[in-house]
Protein backbone atom coordinates (compact mmCIF):
# COMPACT_ATOMS: atom_id res chain seq x y z
CA UNK A 1 0.00 0.00 0.00
CA UNK A 2 0.85 3.84 -0.66
CA UNK A 3 2.06 5.98 1.96
CA UNK A 4 -0.36 8.20 1.11
CA UNK A 5 -3.32 6.09 0.56
CA UNK A 6 -6.30 7.49 2.27
CA UNK A 7 -8.67 5.83 4.16
CA UNK A 8 -12.46 6.86 4.04
CA UNK A 9 -14.38 6.81 7.67
CA UNK A 10 -17.17 4.35 7.72
CA UNK A 11 -19.32 7.10 7.87
CA UNK A 12 -18.65 7.90 4.49
CA UNK A 13 -19.91 4.63 2.92
CA UNK A 14 -23.74 5.28 1.15
CA UNK A 15 -26.00 3.48 2.96
CA UNK A 16 -29.15 5.26 1.66
CA UNK A 17 -30.04 3.71 -1.11
CA UNK A 18 -29.82 0.49 0.48
CA UNK A 19 -32.18 1.42 2.95
CA UNK A 20 -34.56 2.63 0.58
CA UNK A 21 -34.67 -0.46 -1.03
CA UNK A 22 -35.07 -2.49 1.97
CA UNK A 23 -38.12 -0.11 2.92
CA UNK A 24 -39.75 -0.52 -0.28
CA UNK A 25 -39.05 -4.14 -0.42
CA UNK A 26 -40.55 -4.32 2.72
CA UNK A 27 -43.57 -1.94 1.28
CA UNK A 28 -43.91 -4.41 -1.83
CA UNK A 29 -43.72 -7.16 0.34
CA UNK A 30 -46.67 -6.11 2.66
CA UNK A 31 -48.87 -5.33 -0.26
CA UNK A 32 -48.67 -8.12 -1.98
CA UNK A 33 -48.98 -10.68 1.36
CA UNK A 34 -52.29 -8.01 1.89
CA UNK A 35 -53.37 -8.27 -1.40
CA UNK A 36 -53.30 -12.47 -1.89
CA UNK A 37 -54.66 -12.96 1.82
CA UNK A 38 -57.72 -15.42 1.85
CA UNK A 39 -60.02 -12.72 2.61
CA UNK A 40 -62.95 -10.74 1.09
CA UNK A 41 -62.13 -7.63 -0.56
CA UNK A 42 -64.49 -5.79 1.42
CA UNK A 43 -62.59 -6.99 4.18
CA UNK A 44 -59.12 -5.97 3.13
CA UNK A 45 -60.19 -2.75 2.00
CA UNK A 46 -61.57 -2.18 5.08
CA UNK A 47 -58.44 -2.99 7.06
CA UNK A 48 -56.01 -0.75 4.69
CA UNK A 49 -58.76 2.44 5.34
CA UNK A 50 -58.28 1.63 8.95
CA UNK A 51 -54.63 1.74 8.93
CA UNK A 52 -54.74 4.63 5.95
CA UNK A 53 -56.52 6.34 8.81
CA UNK A 54 -55.17 5.27 11.70
CA UNK A 55 -51.43 6.67 10.38
CA UNK A 56 -53.42 9.97 8.93
CA UNK A 57 -54.31 10.69 12.68
CA UNK A 58 -51.16 10.44 14.08
CA UNK A 59 -49.67 12.56 11.67
CA UNK A 60 -52.18 15.34 11.80
CA UNK A 61 -51.31 14.95 15.53
CA UNK A 62 -47.69 14.74 15.54
CA UNK A 63 -47.67 18.14 12.95
CA UNK A 64 -50.62 19.68 15.11
CA UNK A 65 -47.79 19.45 17.92
CA UNK A 66 -45.04 20.82 16.10
CA UNK A 67 -46.98 23.43 14.85
CA UNK A 68 -47.98 24.30 18.66
CA UNK A 69 -44.41 24.32 20.12
CA UNK A 70 -43.22 26.66 17.40
CA UNK A 71 -45.95 28.89 18.09
CA UNK A 72 -45.10 28.76 21.73
CA UNK A 73 -41.42 29.68 20.70
CA UNK A 74 -41.97 32.14 18.48
CA UNK A 75 -43.90 34.19 21.31
CA UNK A 76 -41.18 33.22 23.76
CA UNK A 77 -38.37 35.10 22.17
CA UNK A 78 -40.91 37.75 20.47
CA UNK A 79 -41.60 38.85 24.21
CA UNK A 80 -37.42 38.18 25.06
CA UNK A 81 -36.97 40.44 22.56
CA UNK A 82 -39.45 43.50 23.92
CA UNK A 83 -38.27 42.98 27.00
CA UNK A 84 -35.03 43.66 26.03
CA UNK A 85 -35.89 46.29 23.74
CA UNK A 86 -37.56 47.76 26.94
CA UNK A 87 -34.68 47.36 28.76
CA UNK A 88 -32.07 49.43 26.14
CA UNK A 89 -34.53 52.30 25.90
CA UNK A 90 -35.09 52.92 29.62
CA UNK A 91 -30.63 52.56 30.12
CA UNK A 92 -30.98 55.11 26.97
CA UNK A 93 -33.61 57.53 29.07
CA UNK A 94 -31.52 57.18 31.49
CA UNK A 95 -28.39 57.83 29.78
CA UNK A 96 -29.35 61.37 28.27
CA UNK A 97 -30.96 62.43 31.29
CA UNK A 98 -27.35 62.12 33.18
CA UNK A 99 -26.12 63.28 30.39
CA UNK A 100 -28.40 66.54 30.16
CA UNK A 101 -27.97 67.26 33.85
CA UNK A 102 -24.48 66.69 33.79
CA UNK A 103 -24.39 69.01 30.57
CA UNK A 104 -25.92 72.27 32.44
CA UNK A 105 -22.13 72.18 34.18
CA UNK A 106 -20.09 72.14 31.32
CA UNK A 107 -18.14 75.35 30.49
CA UNK A 108 -18.85 74.53 26.83
CA UNK A 109 -21.49 73.46 24.17
CA UNK A 110 -19.09 70.60 22.54
CA UNK A 111 -17.77 69.27 25.99
CA UNK A 112 -21.47 68.31 26.94
CA UNK A 113 -21.94 66.82 23.41
CA UNK A 114 -19.08 65.09 24.36
CA UNK A 115 -20.21 63.94 27.44
CA UNK A 116 -23.63 62.83 26.20
CA UNK A 117 -22.12 60.40 23.55
CA UNK A 118 -19.71 59.05 26.52
CA UNK A 119 -22.63 58.27 28.59
CA UNK A 120 -24.97 57.23 25.99
CA UNK A 121 -21.80 55.10 24.31
CA UNK A 122 -19.15 54.37 26.23
CA UNK A 123 -15.54 53.71 24.70
CA UNK A 124 -17.48 55.16 21.20
CA UNK A 125 -15.38 57.61 19.22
Amino acid sequence: MEANAQYLPVSAVRTGPKIMLFVSGVALGYAAATLFAPRSGRETRSSLSEFAKTKSDRMSGAVRDVVGAARDATRSVTRRVADAMDQGGEKARGAVAAAAASVEGASTPRAGEEMTHERAAPGYQ
